[in-house]
């Protein structure tokens, strides 16, 4: 059941601490780790290789309104660029049976020419807290010239001194995978600060929920459906109608952790919905207008701006330089 905020939810999520500076790999240095395992990102993005483009609108609620100055939020329709996507190493072995992350990216575009984009996956957490053991847990996987595989010892020592890299993977692996990409929630993850009409700013995270609600896949589905049927399942279904989600925030109570996205909040966390996403057409083959869109433009200032998650702070960057090796 959703909840409205208390006030005691909305003076907790204002006095959060910062978190302690950090030394952060560059964008080029997390890019180069995922290279280091999954060779030269000239074709295709590392996260969600493979991807299907649709177009759509949004529209913010009236609570919406009132808890984000941003123009995204202000109520009126916005138009929407959208990519669904399935993990793995590059297009052709990303299945779609496999128990791994979707992905839905949204660039929203106000008619003033605002823009916001943002990635969400299909789980409620990342998979590494902090952007250095992101790149060391990449780094540890790097095959070895020698065997052409990487160190096994090496990984099991790397995962024991850092046990949260393995939460993302055991919550996917106790869950069957999606049955289509519009019966999946979507998580954003991080956390970030909302400026409301009021003034006040408030710390959420978000997700997406599909209207039409969760289904998962069956065991004769994993075994019968094929690595590539999500993308027309979609196109069929939003021919009979448009595929809706309700963009959701939830916030924290005194004492969640805002920093570390490897670890959801509790579910009785106040919650509100705040807008209504609508996918209208998807476009009739891999790649398309998504292709040269990083989705990194990640804050809309001032009605939403990163919290002091680090993960945050190298994502645009790493997007971009992604991006450009794709383009060269």
């Amino acid at each position: 059941m959703k909840t409205h905020l208390t006030l005691a939810a909305l003076l907790a999520t204002t006095m959060l601490a910062a978190a302690p500076a950090q030394a952060q790999p560059s964008p080029e240095e997390l890019v180069n780790a995922f290279e280091g395992v999954l060779g030269p990102i000239r074709t295709s993005r590392p996260s969600h290789p493979k991807g299907y483009c649709a177009t759509g609108h949004f529209t913010a609620t009236p609570d919406g309104t009132r808890l984000s100055v941003a123009p995204t939020f202000s109520g009126q329709r916005v138009n929407t660029l959208i990519r669904f996507g399935v993990a793995g190493p590059n297009p052709q072995g990303a299945s779609d049976v496999a128990r791994s992350t979707r992905g839905l990216s949204i660039r929203f575009e106000t008619q003033a020419g605002d823009v916001w984009e943002m990635a969400n996956i299909s789980a409620p957490i990342f998979g590494s807290p902090t952007p250095e053991v992101f790149v060391q847990n990449l780094a540890v996987r790097r095959p070895d010239p020698a065997t052409g595989r990487p160190n096994q010892q090496a990984i099991d020592a790397f995962v024991a001194a850092n046990p949260a890299v393995t939460l993302q993977g055991r919550w996917l692996a106790s869950m069957a995978p999606p049955a289509s990409f519009a019966t999946t929630p979507y998580w954003g993850v991080n956390a970030f600060r909302f400026r409301g009409q009021d003034g006040q700013v408030r710390i959420a995270r978000w997700s997406f929920e599909p209207r039409a609600g969760v289904e998962r896949l069956t065991d004769e589905q994993v075994r019968t459906l094929g690595p590539n049927f999500l993308a027309d399942e979609l196109r069929a279904r939003v021919g009979r109608g448009p595929v809706e989600f309700d963009m959701v925030l939830q916030f924290p109570a005194a004492g969640d952790d805002v920093n570390n996205p490897t670890i959801a909040w509790p579910a009785d966390r106040p919650r509100t919905t705040v807008g209504r996403l609508m996918v209208t057409a998807v476009e009739p083959g891999p790649g398309g207008a998504c292709d040269p869109v990083s989705f990194m433009v990640l804050d809309q200032e001032p009605g939403v701006t990163f919290s002091d998650d680090p993960t945050l702070a190298v994502r645009a960057g790493s997007y971009a330089v992604s991006l450009s090796r794709r383009l060269q």
